[in-house]
């Protein structure tokens, strides 16, 4: 829980301004860290650390961060706080306040600076812009750049040593809506008001018949008019204020929910996408809303349904003790009836559950494969196949509808017979003289306020029933292993010699598949070229993965030099490695973007090198936009080639130790392949490479070529040596040979 004064530490050294502010926000979340802890998980340098490495250590602690370019003004009315800014392109400090009138020019805003160098400070808004604004080289102002951090929902568990249960509970859930506890008690308190208020109504209905009406008394009833119109003003004041609330407090939990459940996918390893269809992923976002709904709609109603029923069911006791007794036995009634029917409507929600995943990814699997499927003729099958989905949804739907319609018609009844007796009790004690008409009009209105709680009981019922199968769905995924468990965490020193050393190395992708890989056996010498041949399905490509710590081995291991890898985190390891995969992806962005990714400094001599170096530079730089050109989805505007290129040129701007390609330049032409291949030949040198390559002129010059069939490796050495064995290797240049030759045969 956020303590009421927000925490100040002090930097030590001149690049711990980073680690101190995120310290800072974590002791004001509640969680208390030492320095050179924060320093550890920030992985700080010479150079300090950027956003990134922030961002990258408030996760491993439970915060959830967003970076944001934002102006001053977004900052003094819109961000939430606390966040971290960037401050005079040198330093980091926390803002944890802003104090802005509406109306008011920008420069009297004032804003609150937790600064670990100098202590709390406070600046006009115009002098903070000045500090963390820079100007472009047309003398327009850039943005702010900050980045907002709140705590994840289990938070507050990591910060007992204890080992965390990671199904997700109620509880769990319930901590997301902990840093808007003064707007839960100011909903709270809006709620008891109009329960109050609409306390009184039925004492006014009872006065305005048995005394304004029995005694002709106009100012009378004028009076209780105004007093009604009062009432029911107040009311809605309320219920607007509540809505406000509501609405503020459920968009930013709706965020935090999907965002903790992408940090979740993010942390899987590549095997969960590759076994999980899309459908139940994108579904299980929906689940998330169920269970928000859950909470904010239906538990908070519930809450104001029950403060209702306890304020109108004891004026009720006071009027009539039958009549309540009437109500409560006819409601108990009402609500078992309601209930026989869960168990089944938990069976179809399972079921409509599956078919929804379904549906989802036949669009994504159609969208995806639609030029396939035109040149197939294969549009009416595919239709077909959607049709079958969407008539096995309508028979779950029609049970559904049937279900529902027995429910209520059944419950109508039963909340029909249960107010017939209250009138016709009433009626009778009017008649005898036992019951004013005023009291009569007036328990009518109440049994009407009385009803509404009752329904919305059996709502919260159907809801907590829902919600709870949205619970076990996301268990599962929060029960899978992280890609980075059981491996090491912190940057560490790698040992002097780098060659990779692959021992006994065996890989299925289940336990009663048929193994991929089987005893595999390898050196990859440091600063050599390694290519990897064989037939299709020979396991080159995931072996590749496995080095990559795509895929975790079966059996065995892999070292490098004397160090298992797992003893190197994940983030270091693929720091050091590039990698170009026969299925890489082009991201919706610009040509830049695709090519430094999320690098904050930009490298242009790097960057020209690798462009050059793929032999796409001057392509770029035709065209109209240049680097800043935007790619459509899945690169759509690039040929294959093209893409191949970026691709190159992103691992190569990378400058890793280790390069990895796999099928690298398969969708060149001969002319760009042979330029490609003579300029990598300078860029492989003191680099350790791994390549699989079917096109095998391209290899010849390896120091080193593995030839695998059916997963494990058969032959090894250079060309020279494996020609002259006349094995696999020398089948398969002749093959290639042959074909070159009778294509040029039939040119």
């Amino acid at each position: 829980m956020p303590i009421s004064r927000f925490p100040l530490d002090r930097q030590m050294d001149m690049m711990d301004c980073g680690p101190a502010c995120l310290k800072m926000i974590a002791k004001y979340y509640g969680k208390f860290y030492s320095l050179q802890y924060m320093r550890d998980k920030c992985g700080i340098t010479k150079e300090g650390v950027s956003f990134l490495d922030l961002s990258h250590a408030s996760e491993t602690i439970g915060l959830r961060t967003l970076s944001l370019k934002c102006t001053v003004e977004d900052l003094l009315h819109k961000i939430p706080l606390p966040a971290i800014v960037h401050w005079d392109n040198s330093h980091f400090v926390v803002v944890y306040k802003t104090r802005a009138k509406k109306g008011k020019e920008l420069n009297q805003g004032t804003i609150y600076v937790a600064d670990p160098a100098k202590g709390y400070v406070s600046y006009k808004a115009e002098e903070f812009a000045s500090k963390t604004i820079k100007k472009t080289h047309n003398g327009e102002a850039e943005k702010l750049v900050l980045m907002a951090i709140e705590p994840q929902a289990d938070f507050y568990e990591r910060q007992t040593n204890e080992k965390l249960d990671k199904r997700k509970t109620f509880y769990n859930f319930l901590n997301y809506f902990r840093p808007y506890k003064k707007s839960f008690i100011n909903l709270f308190v809006i709620m008891l008001l109009v329960t109050v208020l609409q306390g009184l109504l039925p004492f006014i209905s009872k006065a305005v018949i048995d005394v304004g009406i029995q005694t002709h008394d106009i100012n009378f009833i004028n009076i209780v008019l105004i007093a009604n119109i009062a009432i029911y003003l107040s009311i809605l004041l309320s219920n607007m204020a509540r809505d406000w609330i509501l609405l503020h407090v459920t968009s930013r939990v709706n965020i935090a929910l999907i965002s903790d459940y992408l940090i979740k996918l993010m942390l899987l390893p590549i095997t969960f996408f590759e076994n999980k269809m899309t459908g139940d992923i994108l579904q299980r976002a929906q689940d998330h809303e169920r269970i928000r709904s859950f909470i904010m709609n239906n538990s908070l109603n519930m809450i104001f349904s029950t403060l209702t029923f306890l304020v109108f069911g004891a004026i009720l006791l006071v009027y009539n003790t039958v009549i309540f007794w009437i109500f409560l036995v006819g409601s108990i009634i009402y609500v078992a009836w309601v209930m026989a029917f869960l168990k089944l409507r938990k069976k179809l929600d399972w079921e409509y559950f599956e078919l929804v995943s379904k549906n989802q990814s036949y669009w994504v699997e159609t969208i995806a494969s639609i030029q396939d499927i035109k040149i197939n003729n294969y549009e009416k099958p595919k239709r077909w196949k959607w049709e079958d989905i969407q008539a096995r949804l309508y028979q779950v739907n029609l049970r559904v509808l049937s279900v529902t319609n027995t429910q209520n018609l059944g419950a109508q009844f039963i909340d029909n017979l249960k107010n017939l007796f209250i009138t016709f009790f009433c009626a009778k004690a009017v008649i005898n003289g036992e019951m004013t008409f005023g009291v009569m009009i007036s328990t009518q209105f109440i049994i009407g306020m009385l009803n509404a709680p009752v329904v919305q009981f059996i709502q919260f019922i159907i809801s907590f029933q829902f919600a709870q199968i949205s619970f076990l769905r996301l268990n599962e995924i929060h029960q899978l292993e992280d890609e980075t468990e059981n491996v090491g965490t912190n940057p560490i020193d790698l040992p002097e010699n780098k060659s990779l050393i692959i021992n006994n190395l065996g890989f299925q992708y289940t336990p009663t598949s048929n193994p991929v890989l089987r005893g595999v056996r390898l050196i990859i010498p440091e600063g050599k070229v390694t290519a990897i041949v064989g037939d299709s399905g020979s396991g080159k490509s995931t072996l590749l993965k496995l080095l990559l710590r795509l895929y975790k081995p079966s059996y065995g291991d892999i070292k490098i030099g004397n160090m298992n890898v797992n003893n190197i985190s994940l983030k270091q390891w693929r720091d050091k490695c590039g990698a170009v995969m026969q299925d890489g992806k082009i991201f919706n962005d610009t040509i830049l973007n695709n090519v430094v990714l999320d690098d904050e400094k930009i490298d242009y001599g790097r960057l020209k090198k690798a462009l050059d170096t793929a032999n796409i530079a001057a392509e770029i730089e035709a065209l109209p936009l240049g680097y800043q050109t935007m790619m459509g989805e899945q690169g759509r505007g690039l040929s294959g080639g093209q893409k191949q290129r970026i691709l190159i040129a992103r691992a190569l701007y990378k400058n890793p130790d280790y390069l990895f390609f796999d099928e690298a330049t398969n969708s060149l032409d001969t002319l760009n392949e042979k330029k490609i291949v003579d300029a990598l030949d300078h860029v492989f040198k003191e680099k350790t490479v791994i390549v699989i390559a079917h096109r095998l002129s391209t290899i010849r010059k390896a120091d080193q070529i593995v030839v695998m069939q059916g997963g494990t490796i058969v032959e090894m050495g250079n060309h020279q040596s494996l020609m002259a064995q006349k094995g696999k290797y020398f089948q398969l240049v002749q093959s290639q040979l042959e074909i070159t030759e009778t294509v040029e045969t039939l040119n």
